[in-house]
């Protein structure tokens, strides 16, 4: 026969989950909610341990305690984090909907001025808006659902670097925020002084955002770490200074009274100025516990939910840039017919200034909290989402549109800036590149080379500023630059003028910018460039015909994240960026030199997702992207490990090396046989230039290379060489030539 729970415990932090393990220990029933599946990993259900998972709004909180109303729980025990006040404020409202009891788990508070060089806020926006204004990468070490609300106020995304829980929502969350996943670490604490100290020192952050969390949220190593590091801790005080028990506490009540715990007096009260520490303990020895039939009487007495829509539709509105002036006749029509409208603050603005009535609103921009809040709000058959600009343009339309699939969706267009812009610089816009800067990577410089018009979406002055330094520093230092800062708003600004007048750009605001070249350029989409237009010095490079081979074997998306191993002058690296714009190349070099040519080849060739790392493979290969493909140009000695390596990184990963010496191709052999690769291709390539000798063209032969590519793809059972003559035109000419491993 299953045990009902004596207890409702609401987990959220370690306090939580040390008080689940006394019960089990002294085998006394309760259930334990906590919001996510990792927190249910933590928590394991037992005999005497019922978990339950999953976020629950006030409305269902009161449902699920009176769920219980046969055997109601002796009492609510609110173990969630100081900081999750919202929380609390629907649990105790719940418990006082309910008749039950209200427990506060208070975690022990730590006293900040022991602590120097502390810069502490009440809350975490006006801590955001803070960092805002000062330089420097960002440490945040306030959780998962702190970020969104830091990052919204933040435009520079790239400061940010975040400490989470590993959990799987993080990593579609930081990807919409435009947070790559180099700028994410997913670890389970507790962290001690010197692991805090090596993680801020490995970012090289300037700042360390936390929370005032007490002893157990490791909040004097994380202090104590910042000092010592160099860094700027700033700390988001706790937002009310609460009443209620600590963990000794409540287990010592457990256990003395299990019949009569808390009074019925529960700590609801104390927010009206009653001290109900000393009440409980006074009604406790009166015999004034709540009993069971006064439970049942005053569960049956509240009130129900609100009626659920039978019909329910969701409207996705572009409201332009931003002024209710610029709102579409039918946008307007369907903001007034709106039950509920949603969306970030700015949007909102503009909505109430066309309602005929009043209609709730809410102010929220995430898809995921959106979509959990329509799911939760039955209610409301006809919901407005207020989006910026146009649906389909770098629009949170796409994802609400898939997150939906169970309610009618209706998209409503709206004027986006890219056209509002181009008709206030008199210019077409259907011959631009449509681009966004704001929030994610994106390569201008690539689209630049290959467009005459690009737009791009910003985010504040400082992206502004960096744009135009990258122009200045890749060579697209005389373009037209029209910057545009709030647009439709009264203080609508727009300035045009060269890059380098941008490079102290100060207006602050939402925006826009739009480069156009006075002369298009003819831009060459095949790879194969002369060996002579590099910067060499006397740094080996890859010769322009085996370059070619190599790259095509490669076998590149837009996308790809590439690793140039022993990369020399950067020949192949650049080769490979200009093929794909919106991927990387890592260019890793050992050699001090070589790293200054790549360095000049990479301004030369206006390719900035080139990564220039100064380090010997495979040790300088820590903390990049996960590489989707890599070539090996020089190992220096370290062929086995760096593919060992790449291998562990990604099991998938596409792999092309040369090499001259038979020794080098020997060794490369007996790996491919000892890792079991079975789809590797390895081409001979022997080169043959003409050369002028008096009257006559001489061809000159050069070193036979060989390239071996593997993985990836799909490819043959067996190691094989290729036997196909190519011959080039001109006066150049190659062939490829080999025979099977097996002959002679």
């Amino acid at each position: 026969m299953k045990k009902h729970a004596e207890y409702l415990i609401f987990a959220g932090t370690s306090e939580g989950r040390k008080l689940a393990e006394f019960l089990q220990e002294h085998q006394i029933c309760a259930e334990v909610c906590v919001a996510t599946e990792y927190g249910e990993k933590l928590l394991a259900a037992t005999d005497y341990i019922q978990v339950h998972t999953g976020r629950m709004t006030e409305p269902e909180m009161e449902n699920y305690i009176q769920e219980r109303s046969g055997a109601p729980f002796q009492a609510v025990i609110d173990a969630t984090h100081p900081h999750a006040a919202e929380v609390t404020k629907n649990i105790r409202t719940a418990c006082e909907n309910t008749g039950m009891r209200y427990v506060r788990l208070l975690r022990g508070q730590i006293d900040l001025s022991a602590f120097s060089d502390l810069v502490t806020f009440p809350d975490c926006e006006s801590a955001a808006e803070w960092l805002e204004m000062q330089n420097g990468r960002i440490f945040l070490t306030t959780g998962m659902k702190e970020l969104p609300m830091v990052a919204e106020r933040i435009s520079d995304r790239e400061r940010l670097y975040a400490r989470v829980l590993p959990q799987p929502e993080i990593f579609p969350l930081a990807e919409e925020l435009g947070l790559s996943k180099k700028q994410l670490i997913c670890m389970q604490g507790p962290f001690s002084k010197e692991l805090n100290v090596a993680m801020l020192r490995e970012v090289q952050a300037k700042f360390l955002l936390t929370k005032e969390s007490g002893n157990a949220g490791g909040f004097a190593q994380k202090a104590e770490a910042a000092k010592e590091a160099g860094s700027v801790c700033v700390v988001i005080r706790r937002p009310v200074q609460e009443q209620g028990f600590s963990l000794e506490e409540i287990q010592e009540k457990i256990l003395s009274v299990r019949e009569k715990l808390f009074s019925p007096k529960n700590e609801v009260q104390e927010a009206q100025g009653k001290e109900s520490c000393h009440v409980e303990e006074a009604d406790t020895e009166k015999g004034n516990s709540l009993n069971v039939s006064e439970t049942v009487e005053k569960l049956s007495s509240c009130k129900p939910g609100k009626k659920a829509a039978t019909r329910r539709k969701v409207t996705l509105l572009g409201i332009g840039m931003g002024a209710a002036e610029n709102m579409t006749v039918e946008g307007v029509r369907a903001c007034n017919q709106a039950d509920c409208i949603i969306g970030a603050k700015r949007m909102l603005n503009a909505v109430e200034q066309v309602l005929d009535t009043e209609k709730p609103m809410v102010s929220m921009y995430l898809s995921q909290q959106i979509v959990e809040y329509i799911h939760s709000h039955e209610e409301y058959g006809n919901i407005v989402i207020a989006l910026s600009g146009d649906v389909g343009f770098y629009s949170g339309a796409k994802k609400l549109v898939d997150a939906l699939p169970e309610v009618e969706v209706e998209l409503l267009c709206g004027i986006s800036s890219a056209v509002y812009f181009a008709s206030k610089l008199h210019t077409s816009w259907d011959d631009m590149k449509l681009m966004s800067v704001h929030g994610r990577r994106a390569n201008i410089i690539a689209a630049l080379s290959r467009n005459e018009k690009v737009f791009t979406l910003a985010s504040g002055a400082e992206s502004i500023r960096q744009l135009a330094a990258e122009l200045v520093t890749y060579g697209f230092g005389q373009v037209t630059m029209s910057v545009g800062t709030d647009l439709s708003y009264p203080q609508e600004q727009i300035t045009t003028a060269t890059p380098e007048q941008f490079l102290d750009y100060q207006t602050e605001g939402v925006s826009v910018a739009l480069l156009q070249k006075q002369t298009p350029d003819d831009f060459v989409v095949t790879h194969g460039i002369t060996d002579e237009a590099f910067i060499r010095g006397k740094v080996p490079m890859t010769k322009e015909e085996v370059r070619s081979i190599s790259v095509s074997k490669m076998q590149l998306c837009r996308d790809s994240i590439v690793y140039d191993i022993g990369a020399g002058t950067g020949s192949v690296s650049i080769e490979m960026a200009r093929m794909i714009p919106e991927g990387c190349v890592y260019a890793i070099e050992q050699k001090e030199e070589a790293v200054a040519l790549i360095r000049e080849n990479q301004k030369k060739f206006q390719v900035p997702n080139v990564q220039i790392v100064h380090g010997k493979a495979p040790e300088a290969m820590q903390g990049l992207e996960v590489p989707t493909h890599a070539f090996l140009g020089g190992t220096g000695g370290n062929m086995r490990e760096i593919i060992t390596k790449l291998r562990e990184l990604n099991p998938q990963i596409r792999i092309v090396i040369n090499c001259i010496a038979l020794e080098s191709l020997a060794e490369i052999t007996v790996l491919l046989q000892e890792l079991e690769i079975k789809d590797a291709e390895i081409t001979a390539v022997t080169i043959a230039k003409s050369k002028l000798l008096g009257h006559y063209h001489m061809m000159m032969g050069q070193n036979p290379v060989y390239v071996i590519a593997f993985g990836g793809i799909s490819g043959q059972n067996d190691i094989r060489l290729e036997m196909t003559p190519i011959s080039i035109g001109g006066e150049k000419q190659a062939s490829i030539s080999g025979g099977s491993l097996n002959s002679g």
